[in-house]
């Protein structure tokens, strides 16, 4: 299948890469100026670079990560998404040039705790940003997904296999201690990876059971500005029928939530879940800071607004309405001919 140029090259493609770059810069910066002169290893494909390097140093870093990249990703180019394998394509050749660029700056040689865990995270977040626009640092991660195209091998099993086999070669080659630090820098490296894949701001799915569900959806949809879904539930205890709220919220907005659900209905039942991941129409933004005695402010002048009365030319009934366009009462007008329409408030 022939990629589309025209299709391929638009508006956020331009942005992918110019992240992709940022991480790759990211990653380059970490393995050249930290990991490799403190005599660590990395993890994947980069590692075993490394590793080949200190048996013959002629060879350089960068050359070795190209060439054992290269076979991968011509095996994957029939096997997944073309764009994928571009953007890996990208980085891997970036990521050559950038580790030769990068040995004309100071390294830093210390302590080897220090090295450990600051150039796993400045490598994981580069790496984050690499995934997260859809590429990667080639290697395990193309590996990974063909092993679970075809085997049902998940990703991360492979690269957890893979980076075990990384550490043996070191804790025989270049001794345990090398190895412990390695395993440090391997997995502050793959947390600091995957919080930049799922991103710094934290999402929840909160699910309520009330006796005022008309009320908190209201205030979540003028108030937090958020799409709620109602369920129908049944109490196992009392069997009586409940009123399920579910929605999703940011971190901004969770304790803006609470204040104005336990405002509303100080006996409600909630759960609250962090999500991972959430698809559809849903806004990452800050939700307004909404204090309870705010809300309570609310509630307590909805309550005082006036209702409406209205009467049907063809029917002598006042039908009262609530603020919820729902009939609340009706009252048969003592006489039969009623003309004309009336609207007024009845005060409470």
């Amino acid at each position: 299948m022939a990629v589309n140029v025209k299709r391929f090259f638009n508006r956020s493609t331009f942005f992918d890469l110019f992240l992709i770059t940022a991480g790759n810069v990211l990653a380059a910066f970490s393995l050249v100026v930290m990991v490799v002169p403190n005599g660590l290893l990395s993890m994947g494909f980069t590692g075993i670079a490394v590793m080949i390097n200190r048996f013959v140093p002629a060879l350089p870093i960068s050359v070795i990560y190209y060439v054992i990249n290269i076979p991968i990703v011509i095996w994957a180019w029939k096997e997944l998404n073309r764009r994928f394998l571009v953007y890996t394509f990208y980085s891997v050749t970036l990521q050559m040039v950038l580790m030769e660029v990068f040995k004309a700056l100071p390294v830093y040689i210390g302590d080897m705790m220090l090295v450990a865990i600051f150039s796993a995270v400045i490598g994981g977040i580069g790496c984050g940003l690499i995934i997260r626009r859809g590429g990667s640092g080639g290697g395990v991660d193309i590996l990974g997904i063909i092993m679970k195209k075809r085997r049902g091998m998940s990703v991360g099993t492979v690269s957890m296999i893979f980076n075990v086999f990384v550490v043996s070669l070191s804790a025989l080659f270049f001794g345990v201690e090398i190895a412990m630090y390695t395993i440090i820098y391997i997995a502050v490296f793959s947390m600091l990876t995957d919080k930049s894949i799922a991103g710094l701001g934290k999402n929840f799915t909160v699910m309520i059971i009330t006796n005022e569900p008309d009320e908190l959806k209201k205030v979540i949809f003028d108030h937090l500005h958020r799409g709620v879904t109602i369920l129908r539930g049944k109490s196992a205890f009392s069997g009586d029928q409940k009123d399920v709220l579910y929605c999703a919220i940011n971190q901004y907005e969770l304790a803006v939530l609470k204040d104005m659900v336990y405002t509303i209905d100080p006996n409600v039942f909630m759960t609250i879940h962090e999500t991972t991941e959430i698809y559809g129409h849903f806004r990452d933004r800050r939700g307004t800071a909404l204090t309870a005695a705010e809300v309570e402010t609310y509630v307590v002048e909805e309550a005082q607004k006036p209702v409406v009365a209205s009467v049907d030319p063809g029917q002598p009934v006042v039908k009262v309405i609530n603020r919820h366009g729902a009939v609340v009462d009706e009252v048969t007008l003592p006489g039969e001919d009623v003309k004309g329409d009336l609207h007024g408030e009845i005060d409470h």
